[in-house]
């Protein structure tokens, strides 16, 4: 089943590498962008992942935001995560598929067509990159790097975000942004980087990533519990469970024990 997901997905990314004369739209605000390849590459993932695996449900961020089968299996798609850099030519984007079995995180996808990287794990099987065995980092906190963003589709909530980069920066080794989060949590899964942080994040965003990391050896969590593969929810991660608890420490301390929506 791998192997035939990881096929579906190349395929996709050919499609995406090369898309031209797309073009560009918001989704309600300036910073939410989608692109018709964005729509044309779901458009093709739903068929294929769906005929892999009939009386299967979709999930996918342009327009099939469905609930998590309990029985059964559930597709969770986002075609391009890393819209904005797409339409702009920086080639850090993320072909991100998630499978589901019994709403619980089964199998996870996440590839770059652009830099050829991709990234697969089967809960119990290990994670991969290219085929080659990828585990998380050893560092400390202090010696660790930081991946985060400031919520940009939702700039209400960049004051609190800002405050936790403040407070950390000072004591990891330094903090990158680079606009995919499925993308970042697959590098933090390959020893990259070893923390992560974001307040709201949506299942197409983490869904894959998350079976990426967990199978790598990291730890993923959402603020003071499990994810939620339904809703938006926050997304803190570690390459061990003290620096994971390092970034939640802060996190909720700032955000005064309370998710902000």
């Amino acid at each position: 089943m791998l192997a035939e997901i990881e096929k579906i997905v190349r395929l996709s990314g050919k499609n995406v590498r090369e898309s031209v004369d797309f073009t560009v739209t918001d989704k309600g605000t300036r910073e939410n962008l989608v692109t018709s390849a964005d729509i044309e590459n779901e458009k093709f993932l739903k068929k294929e992942l769906l005929e892999l695996i009939p009386g299967s449900v979709f999930k996918g961020e342009e327009g099939d935001d469905v609930p998590v089968a309990k029985e059964g299996y559930t597709w969770i798609v986002d075609p391009i995560d890393g819209t904005t850099n797409f339409s702009r030519g920086i080639p850090e984007v993320g072909i991100s598929v998630a499978l589901m079995k019994d709403a619980q995180p089964y199998i996870g996808v996440v590839y770059n067509p652009f830099t050829d990287s991709m990234y697969t794990a089967q809960i119990g099987e290990g994670a991969f990159k290219n085929g080659k065995p990828i585990r998380v980092s050893n560092r400390s906190f202090e010696d660790g790097i930081f991946f985060t963003a400031w919520c940009a589709y939702d700039k209400r909530l960049s004051a609190p975000c800002f405050e936790v980069s403040e407070r950390l920066h000072p004591r990891c080794n330094d903090i990158r942004r680079i606009g995919t989060a499925a993308v970042e949590l697959c590098m933090l899964a390959e020893g990259a980087a070893e923390m992560y942080f974001e307040i709201r994040l949506c299942p197409w965003d983490f869904a894959a990533a998350s079976v990426v990391l967990f199978e790598a050896g990291g730890h993923i969590c959402s603020f003071g519990g499990p994810l939620d593969y339904d809703n938006p929810c926050p997304v803190i991660a570690g390459n061990s469970p003290k620096n994971l608890m390092s970034v939640a420490n802060v996190v909720v301390d700032v955000f005064d024990g309370k998710r902000p929506y």
